[in-house]
Parts: structure tokens; C-alpha cells; sequence
């Protein structure tokens, strides 16, 4: 039974990140102008992205703290305003994102993440 809530706890956060992208999306599609001069290049933002939700999904509660997501900002050197910009900048263009997410999902298919590995 627990297995069966672990997974569903990760499906739920799965469909959380989707969503989020898919918002981000949205949101730079609609938006007029050109890029950022400062955006983040696309590797850190797609190896941002997978730490944080790596570091949500091994999280026992599925989530992520604050201070866990602050760790791994740090450690990636961008702040939260950093991502929104790059998705701001590249949203308006569907075919670059979902490349981009593509690889977020294939990173995080070869990561081991399980809370309970342990036992």
C-alpha cells in the first residue's frame, strides 16, 4: 500500500512539473519582445530543473523545501528569476521547450530517485 501511495505521490508531482512547464509555456508564448540579454543557457536550466525536481521526488514527502531548493540554486549558481527568464525568453517558441523538456524527462528517467531505496 505504501508503494502504491509513493507512486501515486510521484505521479502528482510528475503532473505538477508538467504542469508548471506548460504554464511557462504559455505564459512566454504570449509575451512580446525579444529575448533577455542575461538568459541562462539551456543546459542550466535543464540541469537546474532536473536537481530540483530529483531533489523534490527524493524527498519523503515528495516536495520540496525551501531550503532544499535554495541549496540547489546555489549549487547551480541561478536564481528562481534566472528560470522564468529563460522561459519567458524561449516560451514563445513550442518546438525549442519541448525539446527542452524532452531531455528534462529522459535526465530524469536514468536518475535513481527513491525515497525508500533503503529497504
Amino acid at each position: 500500500m505504501l508503494a502504491a501511495l509513493a507512486g501515486g505521490e510521484q505521479a502528482a508531482a510528475h503532473l505538477r512539473a508538467r504542469t508548471v512547464i506548460a504554464a511557462l509555456v504559455l505564459f512566454g508564448s504570449c509575451r512580446g519582445g525579444g529575448e533577455p540579454e542575461d538568459v541562462i543557457d539551456r543546459e542550466t536550466f535543464i540541469s537546474t530543473y532536473v536537481d530540483l525536481r530529483v531533489a523534490a521526488l527524493s524527498s519523503p514527502t515528495g516536495t520540496l523545501s525551501d531550503a532544499d531548493r535554495m541549496r540547489v540554486l546555489r549549487e547551480h549558481g541561478v536564481s528562481e528569476q534566472e528560470l522564468l527568464a529563460f522561459a519567458e525568453a524561449r516560451g514563445g517558441d513550442p518546438v525549442y521547450m519541448t525539446a527542452a523538456w524532452e531531455e528534462v524527462q529522459a535526465r530524469l528517467a536514468a536518475t535513481p530517485y527513491a525515497p525508500d531505496s533503503s529497504g
